[in-house]
């Protein structure tokens, strides 16, 4: 085996090669240990309950959805929910229906029948009551000259400012029996006259299917027809004879259009 002789110079060289690959050794080790070191989070459990309300919360907010989905809402009860907020809030309620209620107001004095005609503002919309004198003949279901001349007023005021809306037409009698060939009972003249009105508003381009003629023959009077000894009272039978159309965003539900069957 020949051996060679190193200087001290080339000595110290390798033994400083030699620190070196054992500092880098060294950090290699440690890096390793680092990298497989398990890391440990202390849980005191307290945190546990936020999954389980949080999937409470998410499953509570689907039900919700698929019932609303299934509703329909109550345009009376909205309107009273939001009076009630807004008096709550320290706010001003507005009438949703206001401006259509004022439109029709002014429409009857220019033709001079504010007196006999009574218009209101409810929850779900505008009612507009006239004495049944003002519309037709005793007996007849024909419409009077001055009755057509006030629903081509009304029309035109609801074909501007009640797109959307529907229209119930309800015919009512007094209880007085009629017996004809055209009307063999009230229930036929209330129909015919609720009619009338529904073909005049379509007439004049208010669409039919927004239209519900409803015949309610004596069934729904303002006052008794007829006092405790069963005399008539001809002031109460008068206000019972009218017609009442109802302006509003959602039909009754016994008059809402059937879905059709696919």
């Amino acid at each position: 085996m020949v051996t060679q002789d190193l200087t001290p110079e080339e000595i110290e060289a390798r033994l400083h090669q030699v620190e070196e690959e054992l500092h880098r050794s060294e950090k290699l080790r440690k890096i390793k240990e680092h990298e497989s070191q398990e890391v440990h989070v202390e849980d005191d459990g307290e945190s546990n309950w936020l999954i389980s309300y949080a999937d409470l919360m998410t499953l509570l907010f689907g039900f919700f959805v698929v019932l609303s989905a299934f509703s329909t809402p109550d345009a009376g009860k909205m309107e009273a929910l939001k009076k009630e907020t807004a008096e709550s809030m320290g706010g001003k309620y507005v009438k949703p229906y206001e401006e259509l209620s004022e439109s029709i107001k002014k429409t009857l004095a220019e033709i001079d029948l504010e007196k006999e005609v009574v218009v209101t503002e409810t929850a779900e919309g505008v009612t507009i009551v006239s004495k049944g004198t003002l519309f037709f003949d005793s007996g007849s279901a024909r419409l009077k000259e001055q009755a057509a001349l006030l629903m081509d007023k009304i029309s035109g005021v609801l074909a501007q400012q009640a797109k959307g809306f529907r229209v119930v037409v309800e015919g009512h009698t007094d209880d007085v029996p009629i017996v004809s060939k055209e009307f063999p009972s009230n229930w036929e003249l209330s129909s015919s006259r609720a009619g009338a009105v529904v073909r005049l508003l379509e007439s004049k381009g208010f669409p039919g299917s927004e239209l519900r003629p409803v015949g309610l023959s004596d069934k729904e009077p303002l006052a008794p027809n007829r006092d405790e000894a069963g005399n008539s009272i001809p002031a109460n039978q008068a206000e019972n004879r009218r017609i009442v159309i109802r302006v509003q965003k959602q039909l009754p539900k016994r008059l809402v259009k059937p879905e059709s069957k696919k």
